[in-house]
């Protein structure tokens, strides 16, 4: 793990991204790392089922009661909703907004797998809750928080701060991976300056990425997403390790510092 400092002196020393070698190197590290994908979106579809369920329970049960009466009225039926479990989705949101946060944990550990794929090195299922360990979770929290946080902001200003944001957002999460020893505000500012140099590359890459999953979904009625769904994260790992890479060998923090 490398030092604030040394992290932004690399960045600010980086070369310029070939979209090319870019999209290739990227379809290479697919064919290596396709699995640990699909294992991820199994994973987070478990964990945010419970949400599916209290979200779209209430809703299908009113549904079903007025649909006896004849044609649902979309605003009628929210209306009753709102009257008869206003109170209780809260709490669904809350579940949402923590189960979110359990699953982006998990994403965090995808990163971790990927390198270690990448180097050769041995690695298991339970990587994938790597940062759910004692000495990590509270500071994965905290920054998953503030990761929300900043996207909410970017939200509320409207449509280009959200354009902006997306791409250091993005960058934020195999930073603090790989450099769980920066401070939270160290990595929101590392992931920002990232961003800024790799701005255009990373957003094109992002918006062909994703036309070409939503292509392949289309295509397979949905089931092409559980395994390709993973390719979107593989350019940032990639220009991660490009422009700040990995120290050799490999040092794993055993405790983090807030």
């Amino acid at each position: 793990m490398y030092s604030f400092q040394t992290v932004l002196s690399k960045i600010q020393l980086a070369k310029t991204t070939d979209f090319g070698d870019l999209f290739n190197d990227s379809i290479v590290l697919f064919k290596k790392v396709w699995l640990q994908g699909l294992q991820l979106q199994l994973f987070s579809f478990l964990i945010m089922l419970p949400f599916i369920i209290s979200f779209y329970g209430p809703y299908l049960k009113l549904a079903l009661d007025n649909s006896s009466n004849g044609p649902l009225d979309p605003a009628v039926l929210s209306q009753s909703l709102i009257e008869e479990f206003g109170s209780s989705l809260v709490w669904v949101y809350v579940l949402m907004l923590t189960l979110s946060i359990v699953s982006s944990l998990m994403y965090l550990g995808f990163f971790r797998i990927i390198k270690r794929i990448e180097l050769g090195q041995s690695f298991s299922v339970t990587d994938f809750f790597y940062f759910f360990q004692k000495s990590f979770i509270g500071k994965a929290f905290v920054f998953l928080l503030v990761y929300v946080g900043i996207a909410i902001a970017a939200i509320l200003l409207c449509l280009l701060p959200i354009l902006y944001a997306i791409i250091p957002l993005m960058f934020m999460l195999p930073i603090f991976a790989y450099n769980p020893n920066l401070s939270i505000t160290e990595v929101v500012k590392v992931g920002f300056a990232l961003g800024n140099k790799k701005w255009g590359i990373a957003f094109l890459t992002l918006v062909l990425n994703g036309i070409l999953i939503y292509v392949v979904s289309l295509v397979t009625f949905g089931l092409g997403s559980l395994f390709f769904s993973c390719f979107l994260y593989l350019p940032q790992y990639i220009i991660y390790k490009n422009v700040i890479g990995f120290e050799s060998p490999e040092s794993e923090p055993q405790s983090v510092d807030l």
